[in-house]
């Protein structure tokens, strides 16, 4: 083809190549369909309510590391004190806040994907837990709590619907849109938040109350709604359910396991010095099995920012393909939660799933090749011993039976000229 005629091909194909851009940027500003949020494709609408939508999406950057997109709007008052707080939060049993995208509008939270959904509706398809899974999620649960107030906070908002699962069914506690600065059980509060079938007495009366003591009750709540499968303290009159939380006692079933039933009783006291601490709820008899993990967790110092090493060869890899690390580190430690802090967030999660398949398949392969070796040896200790008087120069070896040991009681002769072999052989001498 003559160059001429190569460069107008050239041409006319880049010019169709940016119609056709021009044509998908217009047909996706005229969408009523959401397609994409910063570095995020938007998938499926997946909740919604009156803080705004929630929709699953996938990180561009990253080969499409799944997330949540849950929209906010720009006045809500709770919106700047959830992000402010939850981005300070790192715990196995707290979902991630990735990164926070503000358009003209509104205020997107990228948030930990958690399939297991949330315990609520799990609840309403399912019914009550079995009890081994109540003790290891609720343990997990206390555990993250137990971090929050560690922090200096308090949740104030602990609920069913605020306690999502993972695929592997582990808790991911969520929304801290009232969570509050706590100095400890010298100080008190005296805003009324969250949901009334949750709340303490002492929020329900207007009193001044302790931040841990409330959340300590909500635990309570839940534990009870696990076990049995509904709310211990439920009406749809609002009034209703507030008297029967400061009159009545919870009304246990008789398949209510006695120990469980010890702990509800203490974290539903109706006097909050009588609630205990969170470390004794973990020290409590029915979460033994599953109390020490969290309590190793919670002992657990959080590494210096870029010390693993892990980290310094993702910063490497980047560096290598030409990304500002300098600009990532300085954005990270400051916790922004822009698009660069997200992006090392979620390729961090990628990096680290990968490092734990890496260390599951070395683990299997070494038990795999000791199994192999206690095969081995065991075949060795079953392996046939060489018998006396094998022919071993015949192709089929016979056994002869001569010389056996001598039996008690009995005279040898009668067994000295005892000679058998499988091959047919005239008897010198016919038995006795």
């Amino acid at each position: 083809m003559p160059p001429g005629q190569r460069a107008g091909g050239d041409l006319h194909g880049q010019r169709e190549k940016l119609a056709n851009s021009y044509q998908e940027l217009l047909s996706e500003f005229n969408s009523k369909d959401l397609r994409s949020v910063g570095n995020y494709s938007v998938g499926r609408l997946i909740g919604k309510g009156s803080f705004g939508k929630v929709y699953l999406a996938s990180h561009k950057l990253t080969n499409g590391s799944k997330v949540v997109l849950k929209s906010a709007k720009k006045d809500d008052q709770n919106l700047t004190r959830e992000i402010h707080h939850h981005r300070q939060f790192t715990h196995p049993h707290i979902a991630r806040l990735y990164e926070v995208i503000v358009t003209e509008s509104l205020v997107w939270l990228v948030l930990e994907w958690c399939p297991g959904d949330e315990l609520y509706n799990h609840l309403l398809q399912h019914g009550r837990m079995e009890v081994a899974q109540v003790q290891k999620i609720f343990t997990q649960l206390v555990g993250a709590v137990t971090y929050v107030h560690n922090k200096g906070c308090v949740h104030r908002d602990l609920k069913l619907e605020n306690i999502l699962l993972d695929k592997h069914g582990n808790v991911k506690l969520v929304d801290f849109g009232f969570t509050r600065e706590y100095s400890g059980t010298s100080s008190y509060l005296q805003t009324w938040c969250g949901t009334i079938a949750y709340s303490a007495p002492e929020m329900i009366k207007g009193e001044k109350y302790a931040g841990e003591k409330v959340d300590v009750w909500s635990l309570g709540i839940i534990l009870f709604a696990l076990l049995v499968g509904e709310l211990p303290y439920d009406d749809d009159d609002d009034n209703v359910t507030k008297q029967k939380i400061l009159k009545d006692e919870p009304k246990y079933p008789d398949h209510f396991p006695e120990s469980a039933k010890d702990l509800v009783q203490k974290l539903l006291s109706k006097r909050p010095l009588l609630r205990p601490t969170l470390p004794d709820i973990l020290r409590h008899a029915w979460l033994s099995e599953h109390a020490p993990q969290q309590q190793e967790i919670l002992k657990l110092q959080q590494p210096a920012p870029f010390s693993t090493q892990l980290e310094k060869e993702t910063l490497a890899r980047m560096r290598s393909a030409g990304v500002d690390i300098d600009m990532v580190i300085e954005h990270v430690l400051a916790q922004r939660c822009d698009s660069l802090a997200g992006w090392w967030a979620l390729l961090m999660d990628k990096e680290e799933r990968k490092a734990r398949r890496r260390e599951r398949k070395r683990k299997e392969k070494e038990r795999e090749e000791k199994a192999m070796k206690r095969l081995s040896a065991a075949s060795g200790l079953l392996a046939t011993p060489s018998l006396r008087g094998i022919n071993e120069e015949d192709h089929h070896p016979v056994p002869l039976i001569g010389n056996p040991p001598k039996s008690r009681g009995r005279h040898a002769s009668r067994s000295n000229n005892a000679s058998c072999e499988y091959r047919v052989k005239p008897f010198t001498k016919a038995p006795i």
